[in-house]
Parts: structure tokens; sequence; C-alpha cells
């Protein structure tokens, strides 16, 4: 039989080692990770007489609520919930529409700056590429040096065209 050490304090201050079967360990282990059974039982009486429980549902069957048991999760909607309505409390700190447009003014401007500044790195990017793009003295195309620098210069062109189209996205959800 294999044994596995335990820590267990004495009352003079010393710890000992004693010794604890290996086999109470699967025993504490399911214990343990055991997660709850979770099944509606039903009771479902056929034409003969004959009663047969069952977790499937079956037509005229009863759920059968067992005493202890873990109350069932609510059946989930196959159609994404839509955020309800909670109004604000009333205590609620409000702002006043001059304050909340300002900021909105602030937000579009500060977008507007956003969206130029991506716009010139992306002509930027696109010119870095087209430079890029001319073979170096004693290179081909099909270099891997060369494939590897078009590759990186079209990454960078890409992600700044992504960026100009994302900010115009926000833009366009201004109010």
């Amino acid at each position: 039989m294999v044994k596995i050490a335990r820590f267990c304090p004495l009352s003079q201050g010393y710890a000992k080692f004693e010794a604890m079967q290996i086999t109470r360990f699967p025993l504490l282990l399911c214990l343990i990770l055991a997660a709850p059974a979770q099944a509606e039982i039903y009771k479902y009486v056929d034409e003969n007489g004959q009663v047969t429980f069952t977790d499937v549902y079956k037509k005229g069957a009863k759920r059968i609520d067992l005493p202890g048991a873990p109350t069932p999760l609510p059946a989930s909607s196959s159609a994404p919930r839509r955020a309800s309505y909670n109004p604000s409390p009333t205590d609620f700190p409000r702002i006043d529409p001059n304050t909340q447009r300002n900021r909105d003014d602030i937000r579009r401007q500060v977008l507007q700056d956003e969206i130029s500044g991506e716009r010139r790195n992306a002509d930027e990017a696109r010119r870095q590429l087209q430079l890029g793009e001319r073979l170096q003295p004693g290179e081909r195309a099909t270099d891997s040096t060369y494939i590897n620098r078009i590759k990186k210069l079209r990454s960078a062109l890409e992600q700044h065209e992504q960026n100009v189209t994302s900010i115009q996205r926000e833009l366009a959800n201004l109010k």
C-alpha cells in the first residue's frame, strides 16, 4: 500500500508527518470535484399503464420535482438577447445638452485629426511600397529579402488603410 505524508501540527508547536493512505485520495478527489447532477425527470404512463421515468420529454409526460435537487437552468434561446432599457436613477447626475454637444464636438475633432494623420501615413506607406518594389542592383524578384521587404511594406500599408476605415466608421457613428 502506498502512503503519502500529511502535515499535522502538535500542541508543542512542532510538526510531524502522519501517513495517509493513498486509497483515500480518489474518494476525496471525487467528492470535491463532483458537480451536482442536474436533469429534469419526467414520469410517463403509456396506454398499457406502464410507468416510465426518463430525462427525455415525451408528449403527455409530467415533470417530477425532486426534493433537494438543484433547480434547472433556464432554457437559452437561440436569438441574441437585446439590452433592456433601464432608465437612469433620478439622482444620477445629468449632463446638460450644451456640455454633451461640446464633448461630441471635441471627439469629432480628435477623430478627424486622427484620420488625417492616418491618411498621411497611408500615403507615405504607399510611396515606400513603390520605392521598395524597385529591385536593388543584383536583386531578383524571387529573392527572399525582396519578398520579405515587399510583404512588410504591404502589411504596413494595409494597417494604415484599416485604421482609416475604422476611424471613418467611428465618425459615422457620432450623433
